[in-house]
């Protein structure tokens, strides 16, 4: 089981991945803040963050550098979940180097399982079942 940190501004947002990273059978922590989650990474760095782009008072690039730079090789691997276009995230942090990949918003589950377990580098087998 991973530790996954999310972090998005839309509470809705960060509530669906949530849940869709528990029933993937990993571990779930999240905030809206971006400076909180540099904190939450610091204090227990995660396997995964999954990162919104465009959020208040830190972008998810500014974010990503921070962790890079302040955590090394605790740096969590990065996937953007954002309706900002990949090649525009990808240029933004290409300094700091690659992300471990980008999942567009509004975001399918299909392929947010597989992203999730690409970068984790562990098949997730089966479906997520959908909330009832």
């Amino acid at each position: 089981m991973a530790r996954v940190l999310i972090v998005d501004d839309t509470d809705i947002v960060r509530r669906a991945l949530e849940i869709a990273v528990r029933r993937m059978g990993h571990a779930a922590v999240s905030t809206s803040s971006p400076g909180d989650a540099l904190q939450m990474a610091r204090d227990e760095p995660p396997d995964l963050a999954l990162v919104d782009f465009r959020m208040p008072g830190m972008t998810g690039a500014e974010l990503f550098r921070s962790m890079r730079a302040e955590l090394g090789d605790r740096c969590p691997k990065v996937l953007f979940v954002s309706a900002t276009p990949a090649d525009e995230i990808a240029r933004m942090v290409a300094p700091d180097g690659p992300p471990a990949g980008y999942v567009r918003k509004p975001f399918c589950l299909d392929e947010l399982v597989r992203k999730v377990g690409d970068a984790l580098g562990a098949a997730v087998r089966g479906p997520v079942q959908a909330a009832g």
